[in-house]
């Protein structure tokens, strides 16, 4: 429960953080158009004080608008000459954005006079940014003009001079969603885990109580013997006491190796070991639940080379487990076929059980901690 409380406070706080960097992006834009306008008016100062007195591009334009029949001769020269001027003043006030540009009636938009070789009228906005032509024009064409400039993209265009702020709140927000992600996925494999390793432990309870019911019942049996003077089945049940006591180190055993494989410090203790030998060790000590279910085994040891720098206890617990899910996830007689052979400078040896085996879906996860088949349930 602290864990899940834990892990929603995390979520809403990256869920805050990923909100006030969208504002903080927000307001750094608002700012930056209110940068822009302020230059734009400045600029549309100098534009206006530009054209509206005597030289080469005013009366050019003068000249042009003056014709009346359709069609005008080619603009494009003109128009040019009109951009390169308005790019100029732009620049002066730091302004470096793509725009287009259109001369009109003053009272209609309607009637385009002159405009950029970009101009697109289905985009373009007549109404933000106006430079009233003045009366250099009004008093030599008798009516008066506009030019209406508009930027390409403007959002773009600020975004692009707020790149102080974008950039880093881009890679925060990058970050955010990778470790919302990470968190989201570490909390969904604990949960995995949790529940594999519930699994485990109820197993796991369930094979101590067995060997450690059989010897309390064993005991109790004895008990009756001794007080009833049937002393000849006393020793079979102190045999059977024996082989469920010697079970329930091995559970015992396995439960603190596998603690003392969670330690980092942990060691292998390498010695020479005789791998026939210790193979052949370990399948006596399932000969005779072999014998109760009428199973067998056949060992094929032929490897030349079988003495290995290794730890015995984790070989030892490694043949003994195999052997274990051989018998105890097989409905069939057992039949168990042990093989050893040299390869390359290596010792390899082979279980092969007779049993239903671990689905493919399931075998990559074989070395998850805790895991279980399913088919061995």
């Amino acid at each position: 429960m602290k864990r899940n409380l834990l892990a929603i406070i995390v979520l809403l706080s990256l869920a805050g953080l990923t909100f006030v960097q969208f504002r903080l992006l927000v307001i750094g834009a608002k700012l930056e158009k209110q940068k822009f306008d302020q230059q734009v008016l400045v600029a549309q100062r100098s534009i206006r004080a530009g054209l509206n007195q005597p030289g080469t591009l005013s009366e050019a334009l003068v000249r042009f608008m003056k014709i009346s029949e359709e069609p005008k001769p080619d603009h494009r020269a003109l128009a040019d000459s009109l951009q390169l001027f308005l790019q100029k003043e732009l620049a002066r006030e730091g302004i470096t954005a793509v725009f287009s540009f259109a001369i009109t009636s003053r009272y209609t938009t309607e009637e385009r006079d002159l405009t950029s070789d970009n101009f697109r009228l289905q985009n373009f906005d007549f109404h933000e940014y106006v430079v009233p032509l003045g009366e250099y024009y009004s008093s030599r064409l008798f009516r008066e003009k506009n030019l209406h400039i508009d930027v390409e993209n403007l959002f773009g265009y600020l975004l692009i001079q707020l790149d102080y702020l974008l950039i880093p709140s881009v890679i925060c927000l990058f970050a955010i969603l990778v470790c919302l992600y990470l968190l989201i996925h570490i909390l969904q494999k604990e949960q995995k885990l949790n529940a594999i390793k519930n699994d485990f432990i109820d197993n796991l309870t369930h094979e101590l109580k067995t060997p450690a019911f059989s010897i309390s019942l064993a005991n109790k049996m004895a008990a009756e013997c001794l007080k009833n003077g049937h002393y000849e089945k006393i020793a079979d049940y102190l045999k059977l006491v024996e082989k469920e006591n010697n079970k329930l180190k091995m559970h015992i055993e396995k439960v603190l190796e596998l603690a003392s494989l969670e330690n980092p410090k942990r060691q292998l203790q390498k010695e020479e070991t005789d791998m026939h030998d210790l193979i052949k060790s370990v399948v006596n000590d399932f000969l005779p639940t072999l014998k109760e279910k009428n199973g067998a085994v056949n060992l094929q040891l032929n490897a030349r080379h079988f003495y290995l720098q290794a730890d015995v206890s984790h070989l030892r617990n490694v043949i003994f487990n195999l052997l274990d899910n051989a018998l105890k996830y097989n409905d069939a007689i057992p039949v168990i076929e042990i093989t050893s052979m040299n390869k390359n400078h290596f010792f390899i040896f082979t279980i092969k059980d007779n049993g239903p085996g671990i689905a493919a879906t399931e075998q990559k996860y074989v070395f998850d901690k805790f895991y279980r088949a399913a088919a061995a349930d």
